[in-house]
Order: C-alpha cells, then sequence, then structure tokens
C-alpha cells in the first residue's frame, strides 16, 4: 500500500463522505465567467454600443419657435405672426469628437469585462485546484489513521505479552492520535476549500462542492518564446482597460473643447403681416468662441487623462513581471516536482520497508517505525501539494497568456 505511485494515488480520490455537489474543472471555469459581475459587465458593453450607434452629430436639436400675433388696429383682426427653423451646427469637430469618445469609453468597458472574466477564471481555478489537492490529502490522511490504528493495536497487543515495551505502546498510540488530528485538520480544510470555491463560482446559495475529474495539464509555449509574451504584457485586459481610460478621458477632454467651439446656426423664417403679406427670411448666425472655450469641462478630463497615462505604464510593467514569474513558476514547480517524486517519496516510503522488516527480525523499534512513517507522510503531502502547484502554475500561465493575441501565442508553424 506505501508503494503506489503518487500519480496513481490521484485516479483513487473519491468524492467525501457526505452528499456534496461535485463539479470539473472546466465546469469552475464555465460558471466563474457565467457569473452575475462577469455577465452584467458583458451586457454593459451591448447596452454601451447599442447607444453609441445613435449618437447625434449635431450639437442639439433642432428649434422650431412660433411667434402668433393679432394687431388691436386690424378691425378685420386677421392672424399674423412668425414660424422659424434653426439648425445647430458645429464647426469645430464636435460629431466626430463624440463617437470617438463614445468609442473610446466602449473599449474601456470591454476591457474591464475581459479583466473581470479573467479574474474570476483564475480565481475559480486556483480553487478547484487547491480543493483538488486537499480531497486527496484527505483520502491519504485516512489511509494513515487506518495504518496508525492497526500498528497501535498490534503493538498493544505485544506490549500486552511482553514482546514489546509499554512505552512502545505508548509511542503508537500518540503516533495514531496525531494522525486522527491531521485527518480531522484536512477534513476542515476540505470543508473552507468547499465553500470557497462556491464562492468563486458564485452559486446562488452557499454549498460546500467537491471535484470531479483528473487535473489539467495545459500545455505552455517554449521557453525561447518566453520573453516576447512577456514584452506584450501590456496587452492583457488589466493593464489595456486602464491605458483606454486614459485614451477615453482624452477623447472627452477632445470633445468638451469642441463643445465650446465655433458653431454655426442656419435657419429659415416665414412671416405673415396684419395686411396679409408673406415673408421668407433665411437666418446665418455663428457662435464665436472668443471667451468661453471648455477649458472647465476639458481640465479635468485633461489631467485624469495624463494621470491614467502613468497608471497604465505601471500596470503594464507590473503584469510584464506578473507573467514572467507565472512562466518561471512553471519551471520551478516542474523540477520541485521531479525532485519530490524521484527523490523524497521513494526514499521515504523503502525507509518504512525496511524498517517494518527489520521490526518484524527484531533489529528495529517501534519509534523507528514512527519516525519513518511521520517522514513517509510528510512526504506524500508535499508531492500532493507539488503537483498542485505545477498545475496551478501551468493553468495561470495558460490563463494569462490566453488573453494575448493569437499571433504571438500562436507558433510560428501556425499550429495551436
Amino acid at each position: 500500500m506505501w508503494a503506489v505511485p503518487l500519480l496513481a494515488l490521484a485516479a483513487l480520490a473519491s468524492p467525501p463522505l457526505e452528499a456534496k455537489v461535485s463539479i470539473t474543472f472546466d465546469e469552475a471555469l464555465g460558471l466563474a465567467t457565467a457569473s452575475p459581475a462577469v455577465a452584467s459587465a458583458l451586457r454593459a458593453v451591448e447596452v454601451k454600443r447599442e447607444g453609441d450607434a445613435h449618437v447625434s452629430s449635431l450639437p442639439a436639436n433642432p428649434l422650431v419657435l412660433l411667434q402668433p400675433a393679432v394687431s388691436p388696429r386690424d378691425a378685420a383682426r386677421r392672424p399674423e405672426g412668425q414660424l422659424s427653423l434653426t439648425v445647430p451646427l458645429n464647426l469645430a469637430g464636435l460629431g466626430s469628437a463624440r463617437r470617438a469618445a463614445a468609442a473610446s469609453e466602449t473599449a474601456t468597458l470591454d476591457a474591464q469585462a475581459r479583466a473581470e472574466a479573467l479574474s474570476r477564471r483564475l480565481d475559480a481555478a486556483r480553487a478547484w485546484i487547491d480543493l483538488w489537492s486537499a480531497e486527496l490529502a484527505e483520502q491519504l490522511s485516512r489511509e494513515e489513521l487506518a495504518l496508525a490504528t492497526e500498528l497501535a493495536e498490534r503493538t498493544r497487543r505485544a506490549a500486552d505479552s511482553a514482546a514489546l515495551t509499554r512505552a512502545d505502546a505508548a509511542d503508537a498510540d500518540a503516533y495514531r492520535a496525531e494522525a486522527q488530528l491531521l485527518a480531522l485538520s484536512v477534513e476542515g480544510e476540505v470543508t473552507d476549500l468547499g465553500l470557497a470555491l462556491s464562492r468563486a463560482v458564485s452559486r446562488p446559495t452557499p454549498e460546500v462542492l467537491s471535484t470531479v475529474g483528473q487535473l489539467p495539464s495545459p500545455e505552455v509555449p517554449e521557453r525561447d518564446r518566453w520573453p516576447a509574451l512577456v514584452a506584450a504584457a501590456g496587452a492583457l485586459p488589466a493593464p489595456r482597460a486602464i491605458r483606454l481610460s486614459a485614451e477615453a478621458e482624452k477623447a472627452r477632454a477632445v470633445e468638451a473643447r469642441a463643445s465650446r467651439g465655433l458653431d454655426l446656426a442656419l435657419g429659415a423664417m416665414a412671416q405673415r403681416d396684419a395686411t396679409g403679406r408673406d415673408v421668407f427670411l433665411a437666418t446665418v448666425g455663428f457662435t464665436l468662441p472668443f471667451f468661453e472655450r471648455g477649458a472647465r469641462e476639458e481640465a479635468p478630463r485633461a489631467a485624469e487623462s495624463v494621470r491614467l497615462e502613468g497608471a497604465a505604464v505601471d500596470a503594464s510593467r507590473a503584469a510584464a513581471a506578473d507573467l514572467a514569474r507565472s512562466l518561471h513558476e512553471v519551471e520551478h514547480t516542474a523540477e520541485v516536482l521531479r525532485a519530490i517524486e524521484a527523490g523524497l517519496v521513494p526514499a521515504a516510503l523503502e525507509s518504512v520497508r525496511l524498517r517494518e522488516a527489520a521490526l518484524k527480525a527484531g533489529d528495529a523499534t517501534v519509534l523507528e517505525i514512527l519516525i519513518s512513517r511521520r517522514t513517509a507522510v510528510q512526504a506524500r503531502a508535499r508531492a500532493i501539494r507539488a503537483l498542485a502547484a505545477f498545475a496551478w502554475a501551468r493553468v495561470r500561465a495558460t490563463l494569462l497568456l490566453g488573453q494575448l493575441p493569437s499571433t504571438l501565442t500562436t507558433p510560428s508553424g501556425g499550429q495551436s
């Protein structure tokens, strides 16, 4: 039983004793993407895009003015009055500035929605992998508790028959109690992580979830492509959203300035006097931007744009460092896992086997057996965590890389 390989143990993972809802890794990512926050953010983009299609090029609506009048000196009391229509036009490019600002705002909303979706997927992925490793650790702790209980009972019988000392029996009992505490601790961890996964996938009501299926094992690009990928980290949703926010503020500043630019008012007027004569007139008016040029509205927008430009640079650098660290973790966790699987775990299990054989031959003590078993338990637990850490490193890197342009993440041969 001690010689079962780690990867074989992963296939033996079974659902906890109590009834729980089990979800696969892909289901967890799908639920996270469909969470209300992400769905609302994506819907907000569509609503904004639909509204942008109705943005007018005119600075204001046409003005219709009716002025009826009656002359008191006219015995016939014939009606007279004026009817005018004025259409405002902006000669400072307000229409195009409005459309550009609206498009920038929509692009910002889209990037923010993508950033929210990525964040939720990362949280769900980490929660699922942590729960998977805790569930496997729980199973191993139960197996160890069963072995510790068997050893304690065997040692107690041997002590009663004077084959071993009462001290040996006490050591075995202490080890059984230690194994029981470990099993209880991991069981509590599984419950906490099950609730954490429920929160990460935005379940309608809190419930303890469990995992089903294998660990994800996505492929990470070759190492020689990492520098180019890290250099493009500014295209990730979070820094891109900040950069687009800066562009949107700049576009709003241009819109504010254009709104106080040179305006042209074209109109037509029809007039009828008391004698019944009709007069038709054309009107042309200008609003000259000599004093009011929109500085009050433009200045805050321009200042915020400058501030966000600096924040975008910092965010891009932080994203590059974060992506570089994620790619490094893929290598590092793989090395740790290889060292544990190839060295630590086999050596610890072999030590237990040899100590048990020596105990049967009378050449080892119960205390030596307990020490070797503690070492083996710790080695197996480290192997489980290392396997989960390696999976998480690859998942995190691939989720981040999936947000970069496909021309960067696709190999030069055209295969994904």
